[in-house]
């Protein structure tokens, strides 16, 4: 991996690494109980996932992942490498599953939630969590940045950044039952807070396989890229800067 996509990388699995149990999963943890065997699908680095194997304890925790990961320190999870399209578990082998900010990276959700409903058991409770493009706040936008987001879309075409929305809609389909979906919105004011949105969004535009696909899809040169990257980082500084966002949640049971 060259030098420029480590650091691309380290800094996007930094961000999502700030994301616990509690900030990202409090909705679900009121369903969890010891006991449960759960799935998180699409855990990360694995922040979240200790605080759901905590809630679950002494019932065993499973995090999927292209690459999963855990936290420093001694924790009692099984990681498996895998693609949440196609589950290497048998039918009905969990009580809860997890899954955040997964759905709007993936082509297709709702096979991922078929695959969730297969194995999940009679009873089980699932929840989802994921951000949607819609509801945003930004402050400064210049024309720059308006641009930067323009480019996003399209780099995003395999993807959904609006299924927050559809959460609710997307169990319902895919086999789970008495459905029920929330929103909230999460805030970065201060100095830390905006310096990391800015710096996670502007590696997201120098991720080295994002620029090519810009450039060879004729929607920004590289230097345009480049560009991109620069007016985030000084979003990040600006001492007024401030962003506001919609999360989305939804639980659903299978019966």
């Amino acid at each position: 991996m060259e030098k420029t996509q480590q650091e691309s990388f380290r800094n996007r699995r930094a961000n999502f690494a700030r994301r616990t149990a509690d900030t990202h999963a409090a909705f679900l943890l009121p369903h969890l109980r010891p006991g449960m065997a759960l799935l998180d699908l699409g855990c990360g680095p694995g922040s979240i996932t200790v605080g759901l194997a905590a809630a679950v304890a002494p019932g065993p925790t499973t995090g999927i992942d292209l690459d999963p990961g855990l936290p420093d320190g001694e924790h009692d999870i099984t990681l498996v490498t895998g693609d949440v399209h196609d589950l290497p578990f048998p039918d009905a082998s969990f009580d809860a599953i997890f899954a955040s900010a997964l759905l709007q990276h993936v082509p297709d959700p709702l096979a991922v939630l078929r695959e969730a409903r297969r194995v999940a058991r009679p009873g089980a409770v699932i929840g989802v969590i994921d951000a949607d493009w819609d509801g945003e706040l930004l402050y400064p936008k210049g024309p720059v940045i308006e641009r930067s987001y323009d480019v996003m879309r399209k780099l995003r075409a395999n993807s959904d950044p609006y299924v927050g929305k559809r959460l609710r809609s997307l169990l319902a389909e895919a086999g789970f039952e008495r459905c029920e979906g929330y929103a909230r919105v999460t805030h970065h004011g201060t100095a830390e807070e905006v310096a990391g949105i800015g710096t996670f969004t502007a590696s997201t535009l120098g991720y080295p396989t994002a620029v090519e696909k810009a450039v060879a899809g004729g929607w920004a040169t590289a230097a345009e890229m480049a560009e991109f990257q620069d007016a985030w980082r000084a979003w990040g500084e600006d001492p007024g800067a401030f962003v506001a966002r919609f999360w989305c949640e939804a639980v659903g049971w299978a019966v």
